[in-house]
C-alpha cells in the first residue's frame, strides 16, 4: 500500500514539474528547470495531488466519492494554502531563501500564498481529481505488485540521493553566502571613512567578494549555483549576492565566447 502511494506521489511530483516547467519557460522566453530538486520532480504538487486522491477517491466513504465541485473546489484550496505557507515558512527558516514569492499579487500573506494562486489551485483540484488521477489509477492497476514495489525502491533511491545533492549544496551555500556577509561586515567597518560612500564601498566589497569565491568554486559548484540562482527567491542580503554572482559567470561565459 505505501510503495503504491510513494509511486502516485513520484508520478503526481513529475507532472508538476512538467507544468511548472512549461510554463515558466513560456513565460520567461528560455529554459527554465523548476523546482526544489535538480531532478524532474516537485514534491509539492505530489503531495498535494496524492492527499485529494486518498480523500475523495481511496477513503470508504461515499459522500467524498460523490463530492461536488464546490467542495472539491474549497477543500483543495484550503489544503493548498496550508501546504504552501507551510512549506515556504519551513524552507526559508532553513535555507533562507524562498521558493515562490506573490509579494507583487494582491491579497497576499507574507508573499508565501495569495488569494488568486490559491484560487487556481482549488479549480486544478477539480481537475485532477476528475480528469488526470482516474486513468492514472487504471493503468496502476493493470501492474503487478512486485513491479510497482520494486519501482517504489528504485524512485526512492534516486529521490533520496536528489535530497541530499540538493540539502548539501543549498546548506553549503547559506554557509558560504552567511561568511561572505561577515567578510563585507568586516571590511566595512574598517574602510568606512565618509558616510556618503557607505553604499559604494559596500557594492564595492560584495563584488570582489563574489568574484573570488567563484574564481575558487569547482565546476559542480558554479553548476549548482546556477541552479540555486535560477529558482529561489533570497531574502534581500543574500539576493544581492545571488545576483552579482549570476552576473559575474554571465560576463565569464560571453568573454570565453
Amino acid at each position: 500500500m505505501l510503495s503504491k502511494y510513494f509511486v502516485y506521489f513520484i508520478i503526481y511530483s513529475f507532472l508538476g514539474w512538467v507544468y511548472e516547467t512549461i510554463y515558466c519557460t513560456i513565460h520567461e522566453k528560455t529554459w527554465q528547470n523548476r523546482g526544489f530538486l535538480y531532478g524532474p520532480c516537485i514534491p509539492l504538487y505530489g503531495i498535494g495531488a496524492t492527499v485529494a486522491q486518498i480523500i475523495f477517491i481511496d477513503l470508504p466513504y461515499e459522500q467524498l466519492h460523490n463530492a461536488s465541485y464546490p467542495v472539491i473546489f474549497l477543500v483543495c484550496a484550503f489544503g493548498s494554502f496550508i501546504l504552501e505557507y507551510s512549506t515556504s515558512y519551513c524552507l526559508e527558516k532553513k535555507f533562507n531563501a524562498r521558493w515562490w514569492d506573490y509579494s507583487d499579487f494582491p491579497l497576499n500573506i507574507n508573499g508565501r500564498v495569495c488569494l488568486i494562486f490559491t484560487c487556481c489551485f482549488g479549480f486544478a483540484g477539480i481537475i485532477v481529481t476528475q480528469f488526470v488521477i482516474p486513468p492514472i489509477m487504471r493503468v496502476m492497476v493493470l501492474i503487478p505488485g512486485i513491479i510497482i514495489e520494486l519501482f517504489a525502491l528504485l524512485f526512492m533511491f534516486f529521490l533520496g540521493m536528489d535530497m541530499a545533492l540538493t540539502i548539501s549544496a543549498l546548506t553549503s551555500f547559506a554557509k558560504d553566502f552567511e561568511r561572505i556577509n561577515d567578510q563585507i561586515n568586516a571590511q566595512m567597518a574598517e574602510k568606512i571613512e565618509n558616510i556618503y560612500k557607505k553604499e559604494e564601498i559596500k557594492e564595492q566589497i560584495a563584488t570582489e567578494a563574489v568574484k573570488e569565491w567563484i574564481k575558487n568554486a569547482t565546476e559542480t559548484q558554479r553548476g549548482q549555483f546556477r541552479h540555486i540562482a535560477k529558482f529561489t527567491h533570497p531574502v534581500a542580503s543574500t539576493k544581492n549576492l545571488l545576483n552579482k554572482g549570476s552576473q559575474y559567470l554571465r560576463h565569464r561565459k560571453n568573454k570565453s565566447c
